[in-house]
Parts: C-alpha cells; sequence; structure tokens
C-alpha cells in the first residue's frame, strides 16, 4: 500500500510539472535597427531559468515568441535578448569571405547584449527592441 501511495505521489507531482514544460505566456514585438524595421532577424528571449523562447521577424520587424508550440511565448521573468541573423533550415550561414553581418555583435551576444526583457503573467509583453550600429 505504501508502494502504490509513493507512486501515485510520484505520477501528480510528473503530471502536475506538465512533463518538463514550463508555463508560457503570449510575447509579442517590433525589431528594429537604426529606427528601421529588421526583416527576417532571429529573437530569443533567455530566462535565468527555463526554456528560451525564439521567434523570427516579419518585413514589418514584429514577431510572436514560441517555447514548447508555436506562437505560446516565454516563461515569465527576466531575460536576456539576443538578435541575429534568422538562416531557414536548409539555408546554413555563410562562411568566412560573405557579407558583413547585419546586426551589430552586442546584440548577437548573450554575454554582451544590453537587451533586456521581463515578461509578466498578465502583462501586455509586446516589446520594442531596437538596435544601433
Amino acid at each position: 500500500m505504501r508502494q502504490a501511495t509513493a507512486a501515485l505521489g510520484l505520477f501528480v507531482m510528473i503530471a502536475a510539472s506538465g512533463c518538463g514544460r514550463s508555463e508560457t505566456v503570449s510575447v509579442t514585438g517590433t525589431v528594429t535597427l537604426n529606427g528601421q524595421p529588421a526583416d527576417q532577424a532571429d529573437v530569443n528571449f533567455m530566462p535565468s531559468k527555463g526554456r528560451v523562447a525564439s521567434g523570427v521577424t516579419d518585413k514589418e520587424g514584429r514577431f510572436s515568441l514560441s517555447t514548447n508550440k508555436p506562437g505560446d511565448g516565454a516563461v515569465p521573468g527576466e531575460h536576456v535578448v539576443t538578435i541575429g541573423e534568422y538562416y531557414p533550415p536548409g539555408k546554413p550561414p555563410p562562411m568566412s569571405g560573405g557579407p558583413p553581418p547585419r546586426f551589430p555583435r552586442k546584440y548577437t551576444d548573450y554575454q554582451q547584449t544590453p537587451l533586456r526583457a521581463k515578461v509578466e503573467r498578465g502583462g501586455k509583453n509586446d516589446f520594442q527592441l531596437d538596435m544601433k550600429n
């Protein structure tokens, strides 16, 4: 009986945790480079705990983040934000000798980026992310 109770308790804890999936809230925003919309930018919100959320901008620089499934958002809390060039599946980044990077390195590097965002439960969570050369 004791083993059955322990097994039931373990099952309830696993079910409640969502099998490793994190609670997410909707996150949208706009990315600009020197005031102009940044098309095809890879946007990443990196929390101190939890899964990274990502999205790709459209022609107007708009994005919607995904963590566990398309469009589900990001985990609530403080995030470090990186923005880099988006390379679709099957189109790898160019090797050395290619065109210069479109986005300043400081925005693509987790340790250098000045961009931060606080994702809040029940908040609007629509961020304006402006990069400057």
